[in-house]
């Protein structure tokens, strides 16, 4: 159904947006709930968490979507470790980078 299309990632992102709130208060606890969240105010680590979270169910959700076969469950895995690794590294490293330090 979602095969070669750009549903497949519409899907994953649908996905992540709707688990975004459940990350945001794993990830940042009792600042999301004051509502206080600004990157640039937070450690590394806490940003990380909630980056790699989300970067790792998406690509689970899209690789899983492109196979769609649960009998290379560990392809999707491993596509997803491997993909999810170097998207987390570049997102961090440019929100380190990007972000402003008062």
């Amino acid at each position: 159904m979602f095969l070669d299309t750009g549903g497949i990632h519409a899907a994953a992102s649908v996905t992540v947006a709707y688990a975004r709130p459940v990350i945001l208060k794993f990830a940042f606890g009792v600042m999301y709930e004051n509502q206080k969240i600004k990157f640039s105010t937070l450690d590394i680590g806490s940003i990380t968490v909630y980056i790699a979270l989300l970067v790792l169910i998406h690509h689970f959700v899209l690789f899983y979507l492109e196979i769609f076969s649960i009998s290379k469950i560990l392809l999707v895995l491993k596509k997803t470790l491997f993909s999810g690794i170097f998207t987390i590294f570049l997102s961090v490293i440019f929100t380190v980078i990007f972000s402003r330090k008062k």
